[in-house]
């Protein structure tokens, strides 16, 4: 959906106008139109009767028309543009629009509710706890704060379980793909001069330099002459719609959003001289539904991604739409509110669908991220609309009814915007409207569950929630006056809507994949190449246990330091050396498994990696624990620390290789949320089984990872998640790897990516360590780790969450290394002047907020690197990004092990976290990639063939 912050009035008069054309500038235009409307009118009725065959089944075939439409129809339009900030308190009233906490009294006491009983007093209860004299008390105390979060946690998740299954993690499969146009019998002209209309703000306010970078050249280049008009208000692409003499164009072609499309393709019907004239579109707006339908479902193979993700293939896609001539005659809606028309291109909404806009418009500081926020609280507010209802058939019979629903709409396209296929049989040129509706019987989990289906036509087998019909006309009658969304723009209804389809009214230019796609949905309608693998949840699991029984190896030791040197009769240096080893093993194995990863697959990275891993275990307890098998222990850490790699370069591979794009960030999240589980585990492990149990434990874990993985762990999904999921298949791993050394971006990324794990990584090595000095024991130490992990979990999916809604790396980034610091800093202070006797639970605290924000720096990172660093494999850019955090680590760890044996705990401390800060100016340096229209690639001026891996 459009996010045009555009209010119209159709009476005129209610608010101030920001300028554009007023209601007396057309009453010439008014009057003839008029005259001429009601025969026109009734022609065009007659068409409609004649157009269709017989029999009705709602969504069947569209049938073949019987004759051209009217090309003379017109359509009179009258409007004035109000700012949504200047809509008064009383206009609200009128119309029924809510305000962004309106009749939420309930449900905010709810959430509160849940808040407060299952996330703030859990912890209030078990801190408070251990300050209670008696022990009976504590124990109370601890028990009930954790009975309370189990109960909450528990209830969320039944509530919801529908929203988790079906929403999250085990999505339907996509709507089968529909061709954007029925019919191929396309015309082709030649298009020598276009009339180009461009609206200045849009393109993130880049339109001027798009225009003058890509598409002029471009469109000169195919010989095509261009006359640019920009727009300088809103209705202006109207005004030039109506009033500018066509006369010597070939093409009226508006760069923009779809505002500016519906402007201009609604002046041009609106001319008194009636002349016609094709158009096309530029999409450079929020929303972009119309050009979604038209490339998406063909050139993408249905992946919905949005414009700017891809925005130099979608300008190449325009041009030569523009340039091939290939006319196609697509319908558009007629629109009648209070006496007046006007003409729909894409959608019209009503209800929740309608009032979004406005709703969030409070909450524009968080850019397109608020129009998520928004939807999902109107769903969980659940604001019915009551309605009447007469639906026109395409055999020209009709149906009555009332109906309750949070939402409604009608339209042409497939898609509400470039990343919502949200009618997806729907056709550009059949002669029907997708008449849709969200009911509002369906519960909550329900419609937050459809919600989240609705990217991929997925939602469209949920009847209880979405009901779909295919007709041709629509009259809905409301219980009062309200407000309805046209293309994105909000504008108010008196209480009746009449809507119907004008069959083949415009011609639109289309591209040569489009044309020779199109046929019926009945015909073309089939399942996408690419799909979810039901067995990727099992592939993610058996990585994560792999990986989990690495981490554990790795840092079983640190916690129990003091037996270790007692048992092995050896230093505490020697001690370090055994977490350490994984650090420095892992810079020279880290491009073998890069290697083994992108070009051998998933499956052989894992097995060699598990093998390496086990054999390790093996070694450790061929002798019994004691100063005769140092040796041995020392090489089974190194083969465990060769191994390594194997596994923690693993997490963006195996999400773009197992996960479709919708749930990508979600997998790689778990697959990283592995290490500090295993981590986790690997600290409670020693202290409660001792040395030699730890080593029994450990290589019964690894055996049993590396059975399941070589058993169960396919080499490949049935067919690909996506249909970019193996882009760097058979690619040059040289070249890919030195197209990632000369990425500018990539290098900042890197160094905070370094800086941060490197201290985290630090500070869980030597955590025992740090803590000791200042009367900290081995299971206060265990306790921080623990702490650590659970702060780790929730972090990484609130963080990963936020990425998701706001699809931005940097912001995120940004935020967590700012914590970082802070809770280093709480550390620090804490440890120095509190001590054991008064600063456990603070430091419990700060442990838990390092985890917290340190933990989704590994995970959003990955994917950052992933979006920078095409088209280098994923393997190998979490490799690089691996790497500069075990240097540093391996740096920071040796220096702060020698602060500490001279008894300068202090300064490690300060030390420890200084790196955060480093990393926190290395993040706020990172440029995310911008489109290439202005910006010059890295590898362009220093790579020899950059060529060779585009």
């Amino acid at each position: 959906m459009a996010s045009k912050s555009t209010f119209k009035s159709a009476q005129g008069g209610t608010l101030s106008s920001l300028g554009g054309p007023k209601a007396t500038d057309f009453d010439a235009i008014l009057l003839e139109g008029l005259q001429a409307l009601a025969k026109r009118v009734q022609e065009h009725h007659e068409y409609l009767q004649a157009q269709h065959a017989p029999p009705h089944n709602g969504r069947g075939d569209p049938p073949t028309p019987s004759r051209e439409p009217n090309r003379n129809f017109k359509l009179p339009v009258l409007e004035e543009e109000q700012e949504v900030t200047n809509v008064e308190e009383d206009t609200r009233q009128r119309l029924g629009v809510p305000a962004c906490c309106d009749r939420s009294g309930g449900l905010m006491i709810r959430c509160c509710t849940c808040l407060v009983l299952g996330v703030v007093l859990p912890p209030i209860l078990i801190s408070a706890g251990s300050d209670i004299g008696t022990e009976v008390w504590r124990e109370v105390a601890t028990v009930t704060g954790l009975v309370l979060f189990t109960l909450s946690l528990a209830y969320c998740c039944c509530s919801m379980r529908r929203t988790c299954c079906e929403g999250i993690f085990n999505l339907p499969e996509p709507a089968p793909l529909v061709p954007p146009l029925s019919k191929s019998n396309q015309k082709v002209i030649a298009v020598k001069r276009v009339l180009l209309i461009y609206n200045p703000n849009a393109g993130k306010r880049q339109a001027e330099s798009i225009l003058n970078n890509v598409v002029l050249p471009g469109l000169q280049q195919r010989g095509i002459q261009c006359d640019v008009v920009p727009t300088e208000r809103v209705g202006h692409a109207r005004e030039i719609g109506m009033t500018r003499d066509l006369t010597g164009y070939d093409a009226a072609v508006s760069l923009g959003g779809d505002g500016t499309f519906h402007e201009l393709v609604n002046g041009i019907l609106s001319r008194k001289d009636g002349q016609r004239l094709a158009v096309s579109l530029i999409p450079l707006g929020s929303g972009n539904g119309l050009a979604a339908t038209l490339r998406q479902n063909m050139q993408r193979r249905g992946e919905e991604v949005s414009v700017w993700s891809e925005l130099d293939a979608v300008l190449q896609w325009s041009i030569e739409r523009i340039a091939g001539g290939r006319l196609a005659a697509v319908d558009l809606l007629e629109v009648e509110v209070m006496n007046k028309r006007l003409a729909a291109v894409m959608q019209v909404y009503v209800g929740l669908l309608a009032e979004l806009d406005l709703v969030a418009e409070p909450l524009r500081w968080m850019g397109p991220a608020r129009f998520d926020v928004t939807s999902v609280w109107m769903i969980l507010r659940k604001q019915a609309h009551l309605v009447d209802c007469k639906l026109t058939y395409a055999d020209g019979t009709t149906s009555s009814s009332n109906m309750s629903c949070i939402g409604a709409s009608i339209g042409l396209c497939q898609h509400f915007d470039d990343k919502l296929r949200a009618v997806p049989q729907a056709q550009l040129d059949d002669g029907l409207l997708e008449f849709s509706t969200i009911s509002s019987d369906a519960s909550v989990d329900q419609l937050m569950a459809g919600f989240l289906k609705l990217a991929h036509g997925a939602h469209t087998e949920d009847e209880v929630v979405w009901s779909s019909k295919q007709v041709t006309a629509v009259e809905l009658r409301f219980e009062r006056p309200g407000l309805f969304n046209v293309d994105g723009e909000i504008l108010e209804h008196d209480g009746v809507l009449r809507l119907r389809v004008l069959p083949g009214m415009m011609n639109m230019l289309v591209g040569k994949e489009e044309s020779e796609s199109a046929a019926p949905a009945a015909e073309s309608a089939q399942a996408a190449q690419w799909g979810a693998d039901k067995q990727r949840w099992r592939m993610l699991g058996l990585y994560a246990l792999g990986c989990m029984a690495n981490q554990a190896m790795w840092i079983g030791f640190a916690p129990i330091e003091a037996e270790v040197i007692h048992t092995f009769d050896a230093s505490s240096t020697w001690v370090n050396l055994l977490s350490l080893v994984f650090m420095i093993v892992y810079l020279p194995a880290n491009f073998p498994a890069s290697y083994a990863m992108d070009v051998l697959g998933c499956r052989h990275a894992l097995i060699i990696g598990g093998s390496l891993q086990t054999l390790g275990a093996v070694l450790r307890c061929v002798k019994p624990v004691g100063p005769g098998s140092v040796n041995m222990v020392m090489a089974g850490q190194v083969l465990a620390a060769i191994g390594q790699p194997f596994f923690t370069d693993m997490p963006p591979k195996i999400a773009v290789d197992w996960f479709p794009p919708y749930q990508r960030v979600i997998a790689d999240t778990i697959a990283s949320l592995s290490m500090p589980i295993g981590a986790a585990i690997g600290f409670i492990l020693p202290t409660g089984l001792g040395l030699q149990n730890m080593l029994y434990a450990h290589l019964c874990w690894s055996s049993a990872a590396l059975f399941l993985i070589i058993v169960f762990f396919r080499s490949e999904p049935t067919r690909p998640p996506s249909p970019v999921s193996s882009h760097h298949a058979g690619k040059s791993f040289a070249k890919e790897l030195k197209a990632a050394l000369c990425n500018g971006r990539l290098w900042c990324l890197i160094a905070s990516f370094a800086c941060s794990l490197g201290s985290f990584n630090t500070m869980s090595t030597l955590a025992a360590q740090l803590v000791g000095p200042f009367g900290f024991d081995a299971d206060a130490a265990s306790a921080f780790g623990v702490a650590t992990t659970l702060g780790g979990v929730i972090g990484a999916a609130l963080m990963s969450v936020m990425v998701g809604l706001t699809g931005k790396h940097k912001p995120v980034l940004v935020t967590c290394c700012i914590a970082c610091v802070v809770f280093s800093a709480l550390a620090t202070l804490t440890v120095v002047y509190l001590g054991n006797s008064r600063g456990f639970e603070l430091l419990l605290v700060a442990f838990a907020g390092l985890g917290f924000s340190a933990t989704p720096l590994m995970p959003i990172s990955f994917e950052a690197a992933v979006a920078v660093g095409h088209p280098t494999g994923e393997g190998t850019l979490a490799g690089l990004c691996m790497s500069g955090g075990q240097v540093l680590g391996i740096t920071q760890t040796l220096i702060i092990g020698e602060l500490l044996q001279r008894k300068e705990a202090t300064t490690a401390w300060i030390l420890s976290g200084g790196l955060f800060l480093v990393a926190l100016v290395a993040v706020l340096l990172f440029q995310p990639k911008q489109e290439a229209f202005n910006q010059q690639d890295e590898c362009e001026s220093s790579c020899d063939e950059p060529s060779s891996v585009a």
